[in-house]
């Protein structure tokens, strides 16, 4: 899978599926970095600005129990339970968690929907979206990587 930097210089990503937790997940085994003129330098800095996790969460998203659909009035997203919601419906406040049994799936669409859309910290904008502290959004989210939903987090 080929990464393209600003720069022109092209990263190309081995992935392969393995099995972690009872779920089939994708990981990124290897990297190939090639700067745009043969013999320049390579700097931690350009490996660093490869999105491994957000690559990796984004090709997970898919293959852990949520399908999309497409129609004509938007897109919808079947849950693993087999309840239908629609694509805006994930910014919508969240259930219960003790009645909902999609609710950490629904936690990871709504994490993964604000990280996608550029949000720096989404799971900050959660809590005052959800109605509850930042501690409870916390928690939801580092369930949610615990299950296999969500990508690792980063520092900072």
């Amino acid at each position: 899978m080929p990464v393209e930097h600003q720069s022109g210089t092209r990263a190309f990503l081995r992935l392969q599926r393995q099995i972690v937790i009872a779920f089939e997940k994708v990981r990124v085994t290897g990297v190939v970095f090639l700067p745009w003129r043969a013999g320049d330098p390579v700097v931690g800095s350009q490996l660093r600005d490869i999105p491994i996790a957000k690559i990796e969460g984004a090709i997970n998203q898919r293959l852990i129990g949520i399908k999309r659909i497409g129609t004509l009035t938007g897109g919808k997203i079947v849950l693993p339970s087999g309840r239908t919601i629609r694509d805006k419906d994930v910014f919508k406040p969240l259930g219960d968690l003790r009645t909902d049994p999609d609710f950490y799936d629904l936690v990871a669409l709504q994490h993964a929907g604000l990280a996608k859309n550029g949000d720096r910290n989404p799971t900050a904008t959660m809590a005052p979206a959800n109605g509850v502290p930042l501690s409870t959004t916390q928690d939801w989210v580092t369930k949610a990587r615990g299950r296999g939903l969500l990508p690792p987090g980063r520092a900072g």
